[in-house]
């Protein structure tokens, strides 16, 4: 449900240092609920191959930086040799999730508590593209929600696979991704390059100021 607004900062200082950089906005984000939940995995990872294809021949180096489920869509695009992937970083990616975790519940039940005015919560708001024209349509984001747990275990199968450099960023506050999927992935990562970088106070969508300067950092330095 997230949007390219998420990452403008990110985007920025990649740019700034010399690189070209593309947002891609998914199908069924950016709209409203009614669409989203018509989309599935099969739609993003057409919409992804769609975006690399409309760049590839333009250069030589291509770096996919995906969060949470967009880390999924990026490793297995990298497995498609014409793709020209020269690497993956992947910022909360699920191989395992808190959906069902009692002990991330407070937290998000907190989140919703939280006046309008309170940081944490605006950048949920801000960086939610999918509008809420009917409440009730919530209760049929099975589909999506399914079609992630679909490229879950796609992505697990497929993790031997991969050969080329990834660098993975968790935090273990994160109340959506499993912290646990730092592990899982180091371990299936077994046939390349790989290495995996610790947040301690980040929520899934919000970064703290000193750990959002700690991503960007080894996102620039990945690159160089």
């Amino acid at each position: 449900m997230g949007s390219p607004i998420q990452f403008e900062d990110f985007a920025y200082v990649v740019y700034d240092a010399g690189y070209s950089y593309s947002s891609v906005l998914l199908p069924g984000h950016g709209a409203r609920v009614n669409d989203f939940i018509k989309t599935d995995a099969d739609n993003w990872e057409y919409h992804l191959q769609s975006e690399i294809d409309k760049v590839k021949e333009k250069y030589d180096k291509i770096y996919l930086v995906g969060h949470s489920m967009g880390g999924l869509l990026a490793i297995n695009a990298s497995l498609i040799k014409e793709n020209k992937i020269a690497g993956v970083v992947m910022l909360s990616t699920p191989l395992k999730t808190n959906a069902f975790n009692f002990k991330f519940f407070f937290p998000k039940l907190k989140l919703l508590l939280y006046p309008k005015d309170n940081e944490i919560r605006s950048v949920y708001f801000k960086s939610n593209s999918t509008g809420t024209s009917n409440v009730f349509l919530f209760l049929l984001f099975a589909k999506p929600f399914f079609s992630l747990h679909k490229l879950i275990r796609k992505t697990k199968r497929n993790l031997s696979q991969v050969f080329v450099p990834i660098r993975m960023i968790h935090s273990v506050n994160d109340e959506m991704t499993s912290y646990k999927s730092a592990k899982l992935l180091c371990d299936g990562l077994n046939n390349t390059q790989r290495d995996s970088f610790t947040l301690y106070e980040s929520w899934h969508v919000y970064f703290f100021d000193d750990e959002k300067a700690f991503i960007k950092e080894k996102l620039l330095d990945f690159i160089k």
